[in-house]
This record gives structure tokens, C-alpha cells and sequence, in this order.
């Protein structure tokens, strides 16, 4: 079995396909880990776990991709840590690489309508709100971890609006991905 995490149901409706299990996590890099660490107790270990959604794009990207890679744009310890890193950790835990290769996310507790320079510092394409915490609670099972994003916005002053319109655009997009074995 796959366990395909989600943040809100809007953004992926009515999937199902054997061989998977939807959650639906609710948004937020602590609501997503709870709620997937949740399920890992209440399931059979699965073989993967995959994490669908929306991001927005901050590096002129569209469409769907798969993450390679995710940082917490919102981890700012500074001095103890650079931005993106969890202070007093041995290795220094920052950016999380998944088991494909993709692109960047940047995974944070804010909804993203404006420029960062860090962003572009950082070599970061797309930003989300679940990504980061859902690999980590992978890596901590030792479960290999996939993530697709719809960039559904561009992270500016227009995204909230662009968001709700694109919100369920990719999901068949992603729905057929899945049935052609990604």
C-alpha cells in the first residue's frame, strides 16, 4: 500500500485506486505530521509514502512536478542555525532530499504572496505549506517519500486568488500520473 498525503480534500476529490489510501491532513507542517504519523500507527507500514498539493511557483515553473528536494523556509534560528536549519541537531537537519529527483520546495506555515530573496539564494522553484514535515515524518520511518506539486499560483499578490480557482486543476493531472504509473 501508498499512503498519499493531502492537505484538503479540494485539492484532490474522489481519488480512489487500489494499492492507495488518501489523508487528508489539513494544512500546516504540524497538522500534516500528526496526522501522518497517526495513520502510520493505524496501518500496516506502507512501501511509500506520497504527498499531492498545490504550491505555489516562485521560479517561473507550471504544471505538476515531483520535489526532489525540500527546506523549511520558515526554520529561522539564526545565530545557532542558517535559515532553513533545525538548531542543536547532529547532522545539522535542513533540507531533506526525497528519492527522486525534482525540483525545490520551500516548505513553510505561511501562505506565500510575495518576493523572498532566500527563495532564489536557495535555488527554491515552488513553495508549500505540508512538504517539508511529511519527509521528515518519512525519513523518521525510514519510508521512502515522493511529492508531487500543481503550481497553482505564483506566490504574489494574486496568488490567494489564483490559488482558489487552480486549487483542484491538477488533479487529474496527478490521478492519471498514478494510473500510468507515474
Amino acid at each position: 500500500m501508498i499512503i498519499i498525503c493531502v492537505a484538503l480534500e479540494a485539492e484532490l476529490p474522489d481519488f480512489s485506486m487500489n494499492g492507495y489510501t488518501v489523508i487528508y491532513t489539513g494544512v500546516g507542517k504540524v497538522q500534516a505530521a500528526t496526522a501522518l504519523a497517526k495513520s502510520l500507527c493505524h496501518f500496516h507500514k506502507p512501501i511509500e509514502i506520497w504527498n499531492y498539493g498545490t504550491a505555489g511557483g516562485v521560479s517561473g515553473i507550471s504544471g505538476l512536478h515531483e520535489v526532489g528536494a525540500f527546506l523549511q523556509r520558515d526554520m529561522m534560528a539564526e545565530p545557532q542555525a542558517p535559515r532553513g536549519s533545525i538548531p542543536f541537531t547532529e547532522p545539522l537537519l535542513g533540507e531533506i532530499q526525497t528519492s527522486k529527483q525534482g525540483i525545490r520546495c520551500g516548505t513553510g506555515d505561511s501562505f506565500v504572496m510575495a518576493a523572498d530573496p532566500w527563495f532564489e539564494q536557495q535555488n527554491i522553484d515552488c513553495v508549500d505549506m505540508e512538504g517539508w514535515a511529511l519527509a521528515y515524518v518519512a525519513q523518521q520511518y525510514n519510508i521512502p517519500f515522493r511529492s508531487f506539486k500543481y503550481i497553482s499560483d505564483m506566490a504574489d499578490e494574486n496568488a490567494m486568488e489564483d490559488w482558489t480557482t487552480n486549487v483542484a486543476n491538477g488533479a487529474e493531472i496527478f490521478t492519471e500520473k498514478v494510473r500510468n504509473g507515474v
